[in-house]
């Protein structure tokens, strides 16, 4: 039942939110810290409303900038989730508009947070920044790609990383993602579910790479601030309001725990359909 009313509290705090506020591509103020959001598949926009409804709440001197990478209507989940062309397309252009926003704000901090589907195509963007450290925190919440995804490239355009991880996701990341795919078009559990792996195969300088991420793994002590463990759960406004910030500036009030080498027999993958 936790989960189930995890998702009901996250929908209703989004409808009001959506319906007093709205949803503008940009908000509060981008002279000091900016925040990039990314939503999950199909649109649904959980993460921009209740990271901006934390904001507002505690009043927080950060800017937002929803990128709305998905396609087609509210609720086009195959599309978003399938078409990996072009999910890098977007990657590539959420890309150039983090290097023109570093042009026009030299001392602005940047930060992305990416959800679910959208943690994939922010790692995606961050690749495509070639090893520029733009990006000072890149958050990733329930992220819906593989674990032995090489995160290394993406890890060397940011000062810190974390990812919240949750073996409770077993629907949407565990039978959903094994089943349809990961972001990235492999047929396996996503590391939401299951944490990253440093690939076997990695390089010293792709293993050192890994030292930027950590991860936070959801334990029944969260509960209290919110997360049932289900695929919502980190959108809980109580989690947000209490471990966004913190996560943002690098002091977790959580433990974060550094990602683990991949094992000696690989993690079972298997190749989805590409868009």
């Amino acid at each position: 039942m936790g989960i189930v009313s995890d998702r009901v509290r996250v929908i209703s705090t989004c409808v009001i939110e959506r319906l007093r506020h709205g949803l503008p591509t940009v908000e509060g103020p981008l002279d000091h810290e900016v925040l990039f959001i990314l939503d999950g598949v199909g649109r649904f926009q959980f993460a921009p409303l209740i990271i901006r409804k934390v904001f507002r709440s505690l009043e927080a001197p950060m800017g937002t900038i929803v990128y709305d990478w998905q396609f087609g209507l509210t609720g086009e989940i195959w599309t978003d989730l399938m078409w990996l062309r072009r999910n890098r397309l977007m990657a590539a252009r959420l890309a150039r508009q983090i290097v023109r926003f570093r042009r026009d704000h030299p001392t602005t901090s940047i930060h992305v947070f990416g959800y679910s589907g959208g943690a994939g195509v922010a790692v995606m963007a961050c690749e495509h920044l070639r090893g520029r450290r733009l990006i000072d925190t890149l958050l990733l919440a329930a992220p819906a790609l593989s674990p032995t995804y090489n995160l290394a490239p993406a890890l060397g355009a940011v000062e810190r990383c974390y990812a919240l991880i949750s073996p409770k996701d077993r629907w949407l990341l565990g039978t959903g993602t094994t089943i349809f795919g990961t972001i990235d078009r492999c047929c396996a559990p996503a590391a939401g579910m299951m944490g990253f792996r440093i690939p076997r195969e990695s390089s010293r300088r792709d293993r050192e790479s890994y030292s930027r991420i950590q991860e936070v793994h959801w334990t029944p002590e969260l509960k209290r601030d919110g997360p049932s463990g289900g695929h919502i759960g980190w959108m809980s406004e109580r989690f947000m309001r209490k471990h966004l910030l913190p996560l943002l500036s690098g002091k977790p009030l959580v433990e974060a725990r550094p990602v683990a080498a991949e094992p000696t027999a690989p993690i079972s993958v298997e190749p989805a359909s590409q868009g």
